[in-house]
């Protein structure tokens, strides 16, 4: 949970749909090797705020989004390559404050559509940079790690992980 001493400009915030690699993504930019696992509830450990799925998906669970953001400084808003759909709705990311990164997941299937999937985010309001990245292959995540860094959301030993 968010303390006194984890103010909203050290966190970032992670939103998408149900199996669109969230926590997997988390895990990579961590550095940390654990198999990710479902998502129940909002989750505050380490540098980001993990969100369930379903918030995503279900309009009627959007307003939990909408209310934890206000405990991140930097929406990332995923978006699976091999999905034809957006589970926001149009504009939906136009009424937040905070920077609105999007990320395209899992680029390395051999289905994947990033340009499809970077016009769904689009859609859905994102106005910031698009990153493709894939938790898999570590493609992109240094990148969006030293974003991130820049930003001040991440602790300077995650781009160093040594085993």
């Amino acid at each position: 949970m968010a303390t006194a001493e984890t103010p909203s400009e050290q966190r970032f915030m992670v939103l998408g749909s149900v199996g669109f690699g969230k926590t997997t993504l988390l895990r990579a930019l961590e550095g940390a090797g654990e198999a990710a696992r479902k998502t129940q509830m909002v989750d505050y450990a380490g540098w980001g705020i993990d969100t369930p799925g379903e918030y995503s998906e279900m309009g009627m669970f959007r307003n939990h989004l909408i209310t934890t953001a206000n405990d991140a400084a930097v929406l990332l808003v995923i978006q699976d390559a091999t999905r034809a759909r957006s589970s926001f709705p149009p504009g939906f990311f136009l009424m937040f404050s905070q920077t609105v990164i999007g990320l395209v997941t899992k680029i390395d299937r051999p289905d994947a559509d990033i340009a499809h999937a970077s016009r769904l985010l689009r859609d859905a309001g994102v106005r910031g940079d698009i990153y493709p990245v894939s938790a898999v292959e570590g493609t992109g995540i240094e990148e969006l790690r030293q974003r991130l860094l820049a930003l001040g959301l991440v602790h300077h030993s995650a781009s160093n992980t040594e085993e």
